[in-house]
């Protein structure tokens, strides 16, 4: 799609999307690199200034620091139910102290001078360069060109012009503060008005599309932020991570695998905010280009200078992608083409913010119990600030791919990796936490085993959460399209979101606190094998301890935000006949045909009455075929059947839950050209609920215990107990799994579908690679 800002006059192909009409990619992302800043800023500067008051001010000493460990690794056991105990034995505080305050008060420094920085930068950097205020009597017919570009882009802020006469570069430069915004002209730029003038226009426009998106002050905070993340924090932990690691080998050889991970959390950490840095600043450029192209109805000079700016970069190495704060000549004349590119939401990204909630999640939620006086720090409340960090901030980058790939007629193809992205940030940053870095550093951590479920566990809802939001964003697509305020449904949508984030944070980080998974599980969980004792126990946990009735409506609710998008579209429609003319044309370049915008505003058909029924049906097929199996095995073969009862009394749960999957695998597959197929097979997954674990109970209770007798181990208990609570906690945790397996194996079929199967074509029908250097 070559040259369709040309064609916004002649009415040009429908479907080019407006760069701003929804967020900017930059404010996205610049919301990153503040997260992670702020935690890398936070967590290390605080370590560093606890360690030196506990060294200097406190007396403290290496010994001292020996006794503290050794005590905490020998009384943990004991003193585990009594952390006030525990502490007291131990003077813990003599290492903690005061460290949260440490660390806030660090945080307020660091961006405090920040703040300070950018109010006197612009200042600095004229005098620096020795910039001098542009002369109109000197240059009349600039000063002419200058007063219509002015006008073309309706800036709403004064612009002072400077120039740098000894820049022999045809380049220009925006900077400044709120109230005093600057536009640097060096001395080639100048020259070049005379000798060629469209060209002198473009780059003084793209200079002045930054002043109108407002990026100037995100491009100074991301600079400083850079710069005193370098020697602030990467700096001293480059010098401290080595020190680290020896005082661990020497004082708890058995944690220093535990010190590795943990300075990998924080490298992780480093390459995030160095990531976050070039993308804002290569973000913000492509906004200029897009707010060019619609100034000047197709940035035509824009392209040329791009064009021989990629001849020259072909021949020129390339910098690492970490450290480029412009984006190559050929992405950004493909941006100018395609607009859809402008709304990517990376899965870098995301993992970004993953792993800078996951670093802070204790600390911020301990902070927000003490603030609202709660002592209970697995309550909705105290994750809600982490739950509005991550979940808003992945929730608008999935709404924005969903909503331009919509437009495209297309569907986002990254919610599979971004889901992976979010899952690895969040099982990633529990190394840097305050609370499992301490256990890793004295050794009490729990088990491998536990370790690893717990990571699953969290990986798991990470992508879970990530898959959701995509397919509620994929449904209400027309409703936002259609709505006079288009982005009510979609706050309103994202804070659903956030409370379901709420819950599950408040519920599963606790999870991860040492000794968790030293509690007895409950009968009959017990019976499970011991490497899924752990996720034996929090299987459990509905069962055992339930959620309020009230969190477990909000979680309902939440789920079912897809299935309500069709009645929202019936509603809208009726209350705005013109909706399907008028809705999609504040988001594209130019007016669409009613055709468009009619298949735009389609809602999505589904069939949820149909899907339940499926399920129901196929459970009950699989349920008479358990009872058929059963009975045959309890006539003809029953050494099969008994010596699985007598190994694994709880056979038939997995049974159930094996064929609850193959329901929803089956419906979803029926549905195969439907883009939320995945949503019709979870419902058939609770539709089979209804009656597989009831036949599996009965198939095994009532055939296969008559033929064994009660005397066996399967037929020892009452057949009756607990059914009904224990058939609802299967069918849950069933549709929870589907959650998880039904959109990643739908993910996996779309992309071996459009590869397409593996051809080897004729040598002489290879097309000749690439000339790159």
């Amino acid at each position: 799609m070559t040259g369709v800002w040309s064609g916004v006059g002649g009415g040009g192909p429908v479907g080019v999307q407006h760069p701003f009409r929804l967020p900017s990619g930059t404010s996205l992302r610049f919301a990153l690199l503040i997260l992670s800043t702020s935690v890398a800023m936070a967590t290390e500067l605080g370590a560093l200034a606890n360690a030196a008051a506990y060294f200097t001010l406190g007396g403290g000493s290496v010994g001292s620091l020996t006794e503290v460990l050794d005590c905490a690794s020998k009384n943990f056991t004991e003193a585990a139910s009594d952390p006030a105990a525990f502490a007291r034995r131990c003077e813990l505080s003599a290492i903690g102290g005061s460290g949260h305050t440490v660390e806030l008060v660090a945080f307020a420094s660091l961006w405090l001078t920040v703040g300070i920085t950018y109010w006197l930068l612009p200042v600095y950097r004229l005098r620096r360069r020795r910039l001098r205020p542009f002369r109109p009597d000197l240059y009349p017919d600039i000063q002419h060109t200058l007063t219509e570009l002015i006008a073309l882009a309706e800036l709403r802020c004064s612009v002072r012009f400077v120039v740098d006469l000894r820049d022999q570069r045809p380049t220009g430069l925006a900077f400044g503060r709120v109230g005093r915004r600057h536009v640097m002209l060096g001395g080639g730029l100048l020259r070049l008005h005379g000798i060629d003038p469209e060209a002198f226009r473009a780059i003084v426009l793209h200079e002045l599309a930054h002043l109108r998106n407002r990026d100037v002050d995100i491009a100074f905070l991301t600079l400083i932020c850079h710069r005193l993340f370098v020697f602030a924090v990467a700096v001293p932990m480059a010098v401290t991570a080595p020190f680290a690691l020896l005082v661990g080998w020497v004082l708890l050889p058995s944690s220093v695998i535990f010190q590795t991970l943990l300075i990998a959390a924080q490298c992780a950490l480093a390459v995030t905010v160095a990531h976050a840095v070039g993308a804002v600043l290569r973000s913000r450029e492509l906004y200029a280009d897009a707010r060019v192209a619609m100034w000047t109805r197709g940035a035509h000079s824009l392209r040329r200078l791009l064009a021989a700016q990629h001849g020259i970069e072909r021949t020129m190495p390339r910098r690492p992608l970490l450290r480029r704060t412009h984006p190559s000549a050929a992405k950004r004349l493909a941006a100018l083409s395609d607009t859809s590119l402008l709304f990517h939401f990376s899965p870098w990204d995301a993992f970004g913010l993953a792993l800078s909630c996951s670093l802070v999640y204790l600390q911020v939620a301990q902070w927000t119990g003490d603030a609202v006086g709660l002592t209970d720090h697995d309550s909705v409340l105290s994750a809600l600030i982490p739950a509005v960090l991550l979940g808003g901030s992945v929730a608008a980058g999935i709404w924005r791919a969903t909503l331009a790939a919509h437009l495209d007629h297309t569907r986002w193809a990254g919610a599979h990796r971004t889901g992976l992205a979010v899952g690895c940030g969040l099982a990633l940053g529990t190394f840097g936490d305050e609370q499992h870095r301490t256990a890793f550093a004295l050794g009490i951590a729990d088990s491998l085993v536990v370790q690893v479920s717990w990571w699953l566990l969290l990986a798991a809802f990470g992508y879970g959460f990530v898959r959701w939001n995509a397919v509620t964003a994929r449904a209400w697509a027309p409703v936002v399209l259609a709505a006079r305020r288009p982005f009510a449904p979609v706050v309103g949508c994202c804070a659903a979101g956030v409370a379901l984030l709420g819950i599950w944070l408040g519920r599963v980080y606790p999870a991860g606190g040492p000794g968790f998974g030293l509690l007895p599980l409950p009968s009959p969980l017990n019976l499970l094998p011991t490497p899924l004792d752990y996720l034996g126990y929090m299987f459990s946990m509905a069962v055992v301890h339930p959620p309020p009735s009230a969190v477990i409506a909000v979680v309902a609710a939440t789920a079912a935000m897809p299935l309500a998008a069709p009645f929202g579209a019936r509603l809208l429609h009726r209350v705005r006949n013109d909706a399907p003319t008028a809705g999609p044309g504040r988001f594209l370049l130019w007016p669409s045909s009613a055709e468009a915008s009619a298949a735009l505003l389609a809602p999505q058909h589904l069939r949820p009455v149909r899907a339940l029924v499926g399920g129901v049906m196929f459970g009950a097929a699989a349920g008479f075929a358990l009872w058929v199996v059963h009975v045959v095995s309890a006539l003809v073969f029953p050494w099969p059947i008994q010596w699985l009862g007598s190994v694994f009394t709880l056979y038939f749960v997995p049974v159930a839950m094996l064929l609850q999957l193959a329901a929803g695998l089956f419906v979803a597959r029926r549905n195969a050209l439907h883009d939320l197929r995945a949503l019709h097979g979870v419902l058939a997954v609770l539709g089979a609920g209804l009656l597989l674990p009831l036949a599996a109970f009965t198939s095994r209770d009532h055939f296969a215990c008559v033929r064994w007798g009660t005397s066996h181990p399967a037929c020892q208990e009452n057949p009756l107990f607990g059914i009904g609570v224990i058939s609802t906690t299967i069918t849950a945790w069933t549709a929870a799994l589907a959650l998880l397996l039904l959109p990643t194996g739908a993910a996996l079929y779309d992309s071996i579908r459009q590869q397409g199967p593996l051809r080897h074509p004729h040598p002489a029908a290879l097309p000749d690679p690439p000339r790159t250097r």
